[in-house]
């Protein structure tokens, strides 16, 4: 998934962080921060320093991948059957 900002960048961590039904104090555990610095991230990710977001990004079993703006990443196509 794209996230074009930081705002995208922490919906795609909640989504992630349900999906793996982890609470933020659970995810804070994980990487040795506490609950409201998971939450400030979620919150306002503006502010939030990188270290600390590969932390949270580590503890959801994500990995964050840059790519040049005009070289967008193609669709994976899971369609195997021919007409």
């Amino acid at each position: 998934m794209l996230a074009p900002s930081p705002k995208a960048l922490a919906q795609l961590v909640i989504s992630q962080r349900k999906k793996l039904k982890l609470s933020q104090a659970a995810v804070g555990a994980l990487v040795g921060l506490k609950q409201q610095t998971v939450s400030d991230f979620e919150r306002n990710p503006d502010t939030t320093q990188l270290n600390t977001l590969f932390r949270i990004l580590s503890a959801i079993k994500l990995d964050l991948n840059a790519l040049p703006k005009d070289e967008q990443p193609k669709p994976k196509s899971t369609w195997q059957a021919e007409w």
